[in-house]
């Protein structure tokens, strides 16, 4: 029962997670593992609720994937108090 918990909370995570980053062409969440890992989903997702922290083309269009990695990680703990907990590498 835990099991089929855990699926249905993901599913719904996701289902948000897709919700909050419908207006980024460039973003396709599938998944929490591969569509994570170019940088443009986290950073979509933090823009899609604080616009004002960052210019979304400059970060989606000029940086590398570690690049944009390390921008919404720092953007989440510098603005939303979130800390880091990964490494983008």
């Amino acid at each position: 029962m835990a099991g089929l918990q855990q699926t249905n909370s993901e599913m719904i995570l996701l289902s948000w997670v897709r919700q909050s980053t419908r207006n980024y062409p460039q973003v396709n969440v599938t998944n929490f593992t591969t569509s994570w890992s170019d940088g443009l989903a986290f950073n979509a997702l933090l823009h899609s609720h604080r616009p004002d922290l960052f210019d979304w083309n400059a970060v989606a269009s000029q940086q590398s994937p570690a690049q944009r990695l390390d921008h919404a990680f720092n953007i989440a703990r510098q603005h939303l108090g979130i800390e880091k907990l990964l490494d983008p590498e």
